[in-house]
């Protein structure tokens, strides 16, 4: 599953709250990647297990078929303009695990509005609300499902679970990702710990 729809994915989730702007000529909307950490401060985290189910022959060369890693994120700087977020992925590996260097990803607060036009919403964009225990702490959830396609015929479908107690806002998503037609990889992504700073 490439990174690019590892961010992309979550795109769906706020687009429902995309506003109009002007950028370089071309219309602008609200990141929802920057809008998930604008309301934390620095020096919050959030810890993920991310686990894809991968078929073919790259599932059978991992450890139940199974690609695990926990990501670690923290908000570095947060303003009116950008979202700064690091993230430490730790990998397992057959004889232990694998922790790749920091990474930085740096969200602007608006984006060209013909960037998030692959992403369809489900059901119109309506949202539903569930109930979530992280931590032994209850979180109410929004919910939204959608679709995201690629030109080369990959097909994303992902459902996400949002919280705003959550730095980062996500607290699971589901992806299943599609090669015409053909399911080619399914990830799970759960929050295990996240804290706020004050």
């Amino acid at each position: 599953m490439s990174s690019c729809f590892r961010g992309l994915s979550a795109f769906g989730i706020l687009s429902f709250l995309l506003t109009s702007g002007a950028w370089a000529q071309e219309d602008t909307v609200a990141n929802p990647y920057y809008k998930f950490w604008a309301g934390a401060k620095p020096g919050s985290t959030a810890v993920h297990l991310e686990q894809t189910k991968l078929t073919g022959a790259e599932g059978k060369l991992l450890p139940g078929g199974v690609d695990e890693k926990r990501i670690a994120y923290k908000l570095i700087e947060v303003n009116d303009d950008r979202a700064v977020v690091e993230m430490v992925v730790t990998e397992r590996d057959f004889l232990g695990s694998i922790q790749a260097a920091p990474t930085r990803y740096i969200y602007p607060a608006k984006l060209e509005k013909s960037r998030l036009e692959r992403i369809l919403l489900n059901g119109g964009g309506k949202t539903e609300e569930e109930s979530m225990t992280v931590g032994g702490k209850e979180l109410k959830t929004k919910t939204m499902t959608g679709t995201i396609k690629a030109p080369d015929g990959e097909q994303v479908e992902f459902k996400l679970w949002l919280s705003d107690d959550v730095p980062g806002t996500i607290v699971k998503q589901v992806r299943t990702a599609r090669q015409k037609g053909d399911v080619v990889a399914e990830t799970t992504t759960t929050v295990e710990s996240f804290e706020k700073a004050n």
